[in-house]
């Protein structure tokens, strides 16, 4: 098994022959966020507001995220933690209720609104914020430094080598950031090669690569733990048709044809009126804590 420093020198070619030599500013060069139009991107996102609502908060038991910071004590009883992405705000509320002072922020306008929903019935003191995290300035809002744990659980709020080290610069303590690696999702793959567009688990891969170098070349000793998951997606075919194109399109400007040949593809693949998709993912979480 690779240890830290080993993995570190991996990752930043020390170890490959002929590989060129890594640093924070090669990373930011590679790491730059892919065009996306974020209007496009936060209506995607807000047609998932209503079932992420739905859902029930995490625990320890059944969420890798939770397991963490309790094994690894990423927060102190009563420490203040930033929930970057945090969609409806379950993290933040799980958070609060184990003695957290909590604040959230998401780019969906309807994931902030169910949030706020549910703030009020859980008579939360959560604080809430709809932004785009990469023009969120710090110290104008108060939150440079100001958390001890920074949490970026599976958001693509973090999209860049930028948006990354942002949430060094708002902890005093620890970072964590929960994303998906090495996907397979049956139907957007297919989708994505029937329209022309990049597979979508390169970037993801890419990553958790950028992220490790970018922790350890700030002084950082990064940590990594995987648990692999099956989702089981259905959605109505009319449903099904709206956050796929909505997606897709988030990321590149479609044509009519890229339109209708995404209709036709999952009008083919549903059955008696849903179109379902079984994606396995491997989930990475990679957490260090922060050095002044």
């Amino acid at each position: 098994m690779l240890y830290e420093k080993e993995i570190a020198t991996c990752l930043s070619g020390g170890g490959m022959k002929g590989s060129f030599n890594m640093n924070i500013e090669t990373v930011k060069t590679l790491w730059k966020p892919a065009p996306l139009d974020e209007k496009t991107s936060a209506q995607h996102w807000d047609g998932y507001a209503g079932s992420f609502a739905e859902k029930s908060l995490p625990t320890a038991d059944d969420s890798l995220t939770l397991r963490i910071i309790k094994q690894q004590n990423l927060l102190p009883c009563g420490g203040r933690v930033l929930d970057v992405g945090c969609g409806t705000g379950r993290f933040s509320f799980a958070l609060e209720a184990a003695g957290a002072e909590a604040t959230g922020t998401d780019l969906s306008p309807k994931m902030i609104e169910k949030a706020a929903e549910l703030k009020r019935r859980r008579n939360s003191g959560v604080e809430l914020f709809n932004d785009d995290w990469s023009r969120v300035d710090l110290a104008a809002r108060g939150w440079k430094g100001a958390f001890d744990l920074v949490l970026a659980n599976m958001t693509p709020a973090i999209c860049s080598a930028d948006t990354f080290l942002k949430l060094a610069e708002a902890s005093r303590g620890a970072v964590l950031m929960v994303k998906p690696t090495r996907r397979t999702n049956p139907i957007l793959d297919q989708l994505r090669r029937l329209i022309g567009a990049e597979p979508e688990t390169k970037a993801l891969d890419e990553t958790l690569a950028y992220a490790f170098n970018l922790a350890w070349f700030t002084g950082g000793q990064p940590q990594l733990a995987y648990e692999e998951q099956d989702w089981d997606m259905s959605l109505p075919f009319e449903e099904a048709v709206e956050r796929y194109t909505l997606r897709l399109a988030a990321e590149r400007p479609l044509s009519a044809e890229d339109t209708a040949a995404i209709r036709a593809y999952l009008e083919n693949a549903a059955e008696n009126g849903i179109v379902r998709e079984i994606v396995h993912t491997t989930i990475a979480a990679l957490w260090w804590r922060v050095r002044g």
